[in-house]
C-alpha cells in the first residue's frame, strides 16, 4: 500500500486526531524525560576533562532516546504522549498496538526528520506526520467523539 492509497482509509466515526499543538507538547514532555534520563545516569560517570565527556552526554542522549521512544510507542505511547491523553495506534487498524519493528522505524525516522516532519500534520486529513506514514503509524486522542 502507498502513501497515497493511505489517505483514502476510512477512520471509525468515533476516532480523534490531536491537534498538532497536543504532539508538539508531548515532544516537549518526552524531551525532557530524555534530558533527565541523561541527567541522572551522566551524574554517576565521573567527570574527566580528558575523556571526552560532552560526547559522551549526546551518545547517551541519543542511546535513551532510541530505547524509550520505541518502548512507549509499543505499549500505546509514550509518558509525554500519555500526559496529553494520545495513543499511538497502526494506520490501518487503528484498535492495534504498534509492532516492535514498526516502533524502531518510527523513531528512527522521527529523530532523522526532526521538526520537519511535523510539516505534514495540518495538511494531512488525519493528521499524520511524515513520520506517521512512513511507518503506516497513526497517533489518536484516547476519547470518544461526543455526539
Amino acid at each position: 500500500m502507498t502513501i497515497e492509497d493511505m489517505q483514502d482509509v476510512d477512520m471509525p466515526d468515533e476516532v480523534v486526531f490531536p491537534s498538532i499543538m497536543n504532539r508538539v507538547q508531548a515532544l516537549f514532555f518526552d524531551f525532557w524525560i530524555v534530558v533527565a534520563g541523561v541527567i541522572g545516569i551522566s551524574s554517576l560517570i565521573p567527570e574527566n576533562a580528558e575523556s571526552g565527556y560532552i560526547g559522551l552526554k549526546i551518545l547517551l542522549f541519543f542511546a535513551i532516546l532510541l530505547i524509550y521512544e520505541p518502548f512507549g510507542y509499543m505499549t500505546g505511547g509514550t509518558i509525554g504522549y500519555r500526559t496529553m491523553g494520545m495513543k499511538i495506534r497502526q494506520f490501518e487498524e487503528p484498535a492495534k498496538k504498534i509492532r516492535f519493528g514498526q516502533a524502531y522505524f518510527r523513531a528512527t525516522i522521527k529523530i532523522f526528520l526532526g521538526w520537519i516532519s511535523f510539516l505534514t500534520v495540518s495538511t494531512d486529513p488525519h493528521r499524520r506526520a511524515f513520520h506517521d506514514k512512513i511507518s503506516g503509524t497513526i497517533v489518536l486522542l484516547d476519547q470518544v467523539k461526543k455526539s
